[in-house]
């Protein structure tokens, strides 16, 4: 994956101007996802995939282990934009209370995108940025059956898989009057049958600008993925609410 990643890393810098008169500028952004999934995975190869399902407001107790970081660097239009996720999850759900037959569910995913954006827009200090890149996924879904009867009843299935995705997309920022009040966000899309059949990823937040260096942002990410390949299925959608904290330097 190390490799992998240096790899999308070097391919998005290559557009970059060597010597753009102007300074560099950093965002460093650790952030939390309190999100919930909902969606459908693959069982044994012949048998029906699965719901999986676990609501935002239980996202937070379901969480085994979770880490976000938003990183971007930009030299007046141009600029690079690397966005992390790992979540790993687990929930205990009952299928069919007839037959008594429940599932635990443990999701891990891992995330990367990396993509080189531009500045389209830049005046009374609202910015537009449009971008385009890579998403790597790796997912990682274990099944324990328990109770009930026929092929699943005591079963244990693991399915893990990865993938890279063509990323396109456009974030922005916009102050509230005067204050230092602001919002920011993004829409992003890929896939097109290239790795997954497609993606879309919304984000929409408030912000507070605390100084010049330090802002902080509350809001709402949704992220929905439709990938197939072979009897792996991984149909699901993701969100919730996000804290995040913003250093600029």
């Amino acid at each position: 994956m190390n490799k992998l990643i240096l790899g999308m890393v070097f391919l998005l810098i290559l557009p970059m101007p060597l010597h753009a008169e102007g300074d560099w500028d950093f965002k460093l952004t650790p952030y939390v996802w309190f999100a919930g999934f909902d969606g459908n995975v693959s069982t044994v190869p012949g048998s029906p995939v699965v719901p999986v399902y676990i609501s935002p407001s239980d996202a937070l107790s379901d969480n085994e282990a979770s880490f976000m970081m938003i990183f971007e660097a930009k030299k007046q239009q141009h600029g690079i934009f690397l966005d992390f996720i790992y979540t790993d999850t687990e929930s205990d759900t009952t299928l069919l209370p007839n037959i008594n037959l429940t599932m635990k569910s443990i999701s891990r995913s891992k995330i990367f995108s990396a993509a080189y954006e531009y500045e389209v827009y830049n005046r009374e200090k609202i910015v537009v940025d449009v971008f385009g890149g890579l998403r790597y996924w790796k997912a990682d879904t274990i099944l324990e059956f328990g109770g009930g009867l026929g092929i699943l009843a005591g079963q244990r299935i693991r399915n893990a898989e990865s993938w890279v995705d063509p990323l396109i997309g456009v974030k922005g920022r916009m102050p509230l009057g005067d204050s230092n009040f602001y919002t920011v966000g993004w829409l992003s899309a890929g896939g097109f049958g290239v790795g997954s059949d497609s993606f879309y990823d919304i984000s929409a937040n408030i912000g507070y600008q605390w100084n010049k260096a330090i802002g902080t942002t509350l809001g709402y990410r949704l992220l929905n993925v439709d990938y197939e390949n072979g009897s792996f299925v991984y149909d699901v959608q993701q969100e919730g609410w996000s804290l995040a904290l913003t250093w600029a330097f």
